[in-house]
């Protein structure tokens, strides 16, 4: 591989992170702003809060869902009574 094709390889890999971050800073603006189950609030300038919920992106359709701390927890404890039946 000669110096010129792994500057094209390189701009290549760089231009398609920036659109995959260009694609999650879009997918930012459409967070709720509540729980998806229990209806909490979030509040997006808390760091407490944006470091501990919990975000899922279904990229099929874009659907971007936000679940609390406390949704997450009882979730995981069903899933796990649910694999031990």
């Amino acid at each position: 591989m000669n110096r010129e094709q792994r500057r094209a390889l390189k701009k290549k890999k760089v231009s398609e992170e920036e659109k995959k971050l260009s694609d999650k800073i879009f997918l930012f603006e459409k967070l709720p702003d509540k729980c998806n189950a229990c209806e909490a609030p979030f509040d997006k300038t808390n760091k407490a809060m944006v470091q501990s919920w919990s975000v899922v992106i279904r990229n099929k359709n874009e659907r971007v869902t936000l679940f609390c701390p406390e949704c997450i927890d009882k979730m995981k404890t069903y899933m796990e009574e649910k694999a031990s039946d």
